[in-house]
């Protein structure tokens, strides 16, 4: 199906799709209805003769749309529809579905909801009849859980219909886990006093949705913090639960297993070498190679000895993906991390067991030594961070990588360095976390 961008569009600044929705991710205030202009205009002005006086838009917490108002072309007929969210009453939240008739927009239904606040939106196709239904999560402000709820379209004769199906969970997503062409919808419920931590498949057949299979989740994590739904390896699709922990962060990999019919979590607790996908810093699994597959972040634990007693081994992630034959992580990309300011270098292949990466005390100075020695002599190559307006005599025998916000990343090479790399791969390899 054809997705159209959200009219006035919160861009989301990380290194991972938010392909879930989850709780708790910007201020659920009410906001003004935006200056907006021609088509999306028309909008607003339907939306204001249906509110009939005063009223809010109401932006979803989360999720890939993040916009009061949303389109999308849900019966494929190259015409958007679209979705509102407002509030004349304190206590409800107006959802207003529109379509384009090619000369104006005209209202197919609007649906008043008993909570103060949208969780999230997704759209897919379960029911396999060609035509994108409508998912809405709702909350209550400070209220822990969602209400999940679906909304079927209708081409002819533009009508949209409330189902029957209605669900509590903390988040939710969607996507074709069974490989069968059509999607399901994969809810996720943290651990509470009046819920156990699951997740749970629902799967469309004989008219209606049922739950496929459940599996526990961890009960430690107590706020789910990024959801990535796809590919985790060419034969599996899944989600990635990085969740957030009483002391730090840590991944779930669900996916469902069709010769076992099971749905399966991979607790990522511990790999063979013993390195932990428990994390203190906010890591998110990503496609960090950009091969079509989400990536999960492990940080090694094991320790190398430091050049001098004012600098740190820098953290070395380990992006691994999942093996569902045999439920092994194998070792993908291995990256040396500046948590404090905001980049990763991936290591070249010839780097990875030769060399040990080490942090200044501030931070600023990432450096590259070789194995072979403990002395200065065996540094291999530099990062350091400069602030905006640095004086260039300051910056000498450094060569710039990336400038943003009030930083400039730099590089320098050693003369005659005991392991040889080009500038042309550092930079390559040189990335800041979006």
């Amino acid at each position: 199906m054809k997705k159209s961008a959200g009219i006035t569009a919160l861009i989301l600044s990380t290194i991972t799709l938010f392909s879930g929705c989850s709780l708790g991710l910007n201020d659920p205030a009410l906001l003004s209805p935006p200056k907006i202009t021609g088509r999306e205009a028309e909008l607003e002005n339907l939306i204001s003769q249906t509110a009939d006086g005063s009223y809010k838009l109401k932006y979803p917490l989360s999720g890939e749309f993040r916009s009061a108002i949303i389109t999308e072309d849900l019966d494929s007929d190259n015409k958007d529809e679209a979705i509102a969210f407002y509030r004349t009453d304190e206590n409800i939240t107006n959802m207003l579905v529109m379509y384009d008739t090619g000369g104006e927009w005209k209202i197919s239904k609007n649906f008043e909801i008993k909570f103060t606040d949208v969780d999230c939106v997704r759209f897919a196709d379960y029911d396999f009849d060609g035509v994108e239904e409508i998912f809405t999560g709702f909350t209550n402000s400070n209220d822990s859980a969602c209400e999940l709820n679906i909304y079927n379209y209708t081409p002819k004769g533009h009508k949209c219909e409330k189902t029957a199906f209605k669900t509590e969970c903390s988040s939710f997503t969607t996507g074709d886990y069974d490989r069968d062409g059509g999607s399901e919808i994969l809810t996720l419920t943290l651990d509470s006093s009046e819920n156990d931590a699951s997740a749970v498949l629902f799967d469309y057949n004989k008219n209606k949705l049922y739950a496929l299979d459940s599996c526990d989740m961890d009960t430690g994590v107590t706020k789910f913090e990024n959801i990535s739904s796809g590919l985790i390896n060419k034969d599996t699709m899944g989600v990635v639960v990085d969740g957030l922990l009483e002391n730090g962060y840590n991944s779930q990999i669900i996916y469902y297993n069709n010769s076992k019919r099971s749905l399966l979590n991979y607790p990522v607790s511990t790999d063979k070498k013993g390195n932990s996908t428990v994390r203190s810093d906010k890591i998110y699994s990503a496609d960090i190679d950009r091969d079509g597959y989400i990536e999960i972040p492990v940080v090694d634990s094991s320790v190398s000895k430091a050049k001098s007693e004012s600098e740190t081994v820098a953290p070395v992630i380990n992006w691994s993906s999942l093996n569902t034959k045999n439920n092994k992580l194998s070792v993908k990309v291995k990256c040396v991390s500046n948590f404090e300011f905001g980049y990763y270098f991936k290591l070249p292949e010839s780097f990875s067991e030769t060399t040990v990466t080490t942090l200044s005390e501030n931070n600023r100075t990432m450096k590259i030594y070789s194995k072979k020695s403990n002395t200065a002599d065996e540094l291999i190559a530099s990062f350091k961070i400069f602030d905006v307006g640095t004086a260039s005599d300051e910056m000498s025998g450094y060569s710039t990588l990336e400038s943003y916000n009030q930083y400039i990343y730099t590089y320098k090479i050693e003369s005659n360095p005991p392991i040889s790399i080009s500038g042309e791969t550092l930079k390559e390899n040189f990335a800041l976390n979006e």
